[in-house]
């Protein structure tokens, strides 16, 4: 990778590509949906994403955005969709307006204020708001493809008969919605205990950011993160393809971590399992 701690992984036919280091910075993003989660600084490949979905306002989430938008305003990329939570919306407004005073010049952006349950239509779905559980106001996001299946009951008519049905005005197909990918951006275990939706979803992100007995359960939850132990625990409840665990403190290694994956997660999942960041 091109910078440090930077990572890629592909699962379920999606691309994960960025950075998730615990109180370090975030930014993740997802090439085949177009989108970035979270702005932390530098990180390679963001002046290509127009929508950008935020977790929660803390720097290391969300410090690099007025940098970002500034690079791409001098390349004349145009200015970003970033969807963040609605409390966050007015301080990160004069944020903007300190640094457009500063630089002298304009900075434009779009800026779009959330609450838990908003959808944002993105390409071939919606990108859809829940209330995560932080030190601040936050916000986990899921995206739902929308796709048009072939209604149950014409199963197996031949191809003919069901364009000549279609072109008579039939409506042949039912709409339907598959819980692609969640991302939870930082978070407490509550989250993932109280979304169904969540652990319904293919590839589920969520973050993990202690790995053992140095930041114990307790110390880990009151800075509003999850602790392994308490995703070992739950593993088992999730129903998707992929857990990609994320945000992982700067004291515990890749190495660490996977091997408490291979030793502890229960065989059931362990092969779901799969450690972000390098």
């Amino acid at each position: 990778m091109e910078a440090s701690g930077e990572d890629e992984l592909t699962v379920q036919g999606l691309t994960l590509r960025g950075v998730a280091s615990g109180g370090i910075r975030t930014c993740l993003m997802v090439p085949e949906l177009g989108l970035m989660f979270d702005a932390g600084p530098c990180v390679s490949g963001q002046m290509r994403y127009d929508t950008i979905l935020v977790s929660h306002g803390h720097q290391d989430h969300l410090g690099g955005l007025p940098y970002l938008v500034s690079q791409r305003h001098m390349m004349s990329g145009g200015s970003p969709q970033v969807h963040l939570p609605q409390e966050a919306l007015g301080p990160l407004e004069r944020i903007f307006e300190a640094w457009r005073e500063i630089e002298g010049f304009s900075l434009p952006v779009h800026l779009h204020g959330h609450a838990p349950g908003d959808e944002v239509a993105i390409r071939k779905g919606v990108a859809r708001c829940v209330r995560s559980v932080h030190r601040v106001p936050s916000l986990a996001w899921i995206v739902e493809r929308h796709t048009q299946r072939l209604r149950p009951e014409l199963a197996g008519v031949p191809g003919p008969e069901l364009a000549a049905r279609r072109k008579a005005g039939e409506d042949i197909t039912i709409p339907h919605v598959t819980p692609l990918l969640a991302v939870t951006g930082d978070t407490q275990i509550e989250l993932f205990d109280r979304e169904p939706q969540l652990r319904a979803c293919t590839v589920l992100v969520h973050e993990v950011t202690g790995w053992d007995d140095r930041r114990g359960v307790e110390e880990v939850r009151r800075w509003g993160h999850t602790h392994v132990d308490e995703m070992i625990e739950r593993a088992e409840q999730f129903e998707g393809e992929a857990l990609v665990l994320v945000h992982r403190s700067p004291r515990h290694t890749r190495r660490e971590a996977e091997q408490v994956v291979r030793e502890r997660f229960p065989a059931s999942v362990r092969d779901k399992v799969h450690v972000f960041g390098s």
